[in-house]
């Protein structure tokens, strides 16, 4: 377990509606990480994860459903070492975080 409980408990305190990107785990990682989110109703996400020039490395869509969520990210993903951004995009609204991969 990445330390979801003691995270999450912590951060569903402040959700109180729209699209909530919650900390990744683990942050920093090396092999995976879990990226968790909460939506206020079932929608389609799309995930982009964009390196320190903007570019976009990395996207997927997928439909998803009212409450917690998330998204398993591999390494091979990314491929490079660095600091990144991710980014959820839905109707209801965005959110951004940032994660490192060493």
């Amino acid at each position: 377990m990445y330390q979801y409980e003691s995270i999450h408990q912590a951060e569903n305190a402040v959700i109180e509606q729209g699209v909530n990107l919650l900390p990744n785990s683990p942050n920093p990682f090396v092999e995976m990480t879990l990226l968790w989110f909460w939506l206020p109703e079932a929608t389609e996400v799309s995930l982009r994860i964009m390196d320190s020039h903007g570019r976009v490395v990395h996207s997927r869509k997928g439909q998803f459903g009212k409450g917690e969520n998330h998204i398993v990210l591999q390494r091979a993903d990314i491929r490079e070492p660095g600091i990144y951004l991710y980014r959820i995009e839905t109707p209801l609204g965005t959110d951004s975080r940032r994660l490192v991969m060493y």
